[in-house]
């Protein structure tokens, strides 16, 4: 049985490297997304509008789907995305022990 943990919402935005992480993921992915919808537009599509469309939204959604694993990785399968503030508050943890 998993345990049922109640955080606030505004705890979970206050993280800021979480939130700094997420924002960084859309700007990636999207961008990435955009450029391999340009060239696949260029050169395979006779520079239709649809394969940009379409690679870009497949960029957010990437992007969407880490931040809910970011924001709340009790509800996902396998390992959780850990934030670098977590990661660096554990790695402290251990090294005053």
């Amino acid at each position: 049985m998993a345990v049922e943990r109640n955080i606030p919402s505004e705890e979970i935005v206050q993280d800021k490297a979480s939130f700094d992480q997420a924002t960084a993921n859309l700007l990636v992915k999207t961008g990435l997304g955009l450029s391999i919808g340009i060239v696949a537009s260029a050169l395979l599509f006779k520079r239709r509008m649809w394969p940009v469309t379409f690679f870009t939204g497949a960029g957010v959604g990437a992007a969407y789907a880490d931040a809910q694993r970011i924001f709340d990785s009790s509800k996902t399968l396998g390992k959780p995305a850990t934030s670098y503030a977590a990661a660096s508050a554990a790695m402290s943890k251990n090294s005053k022990a």
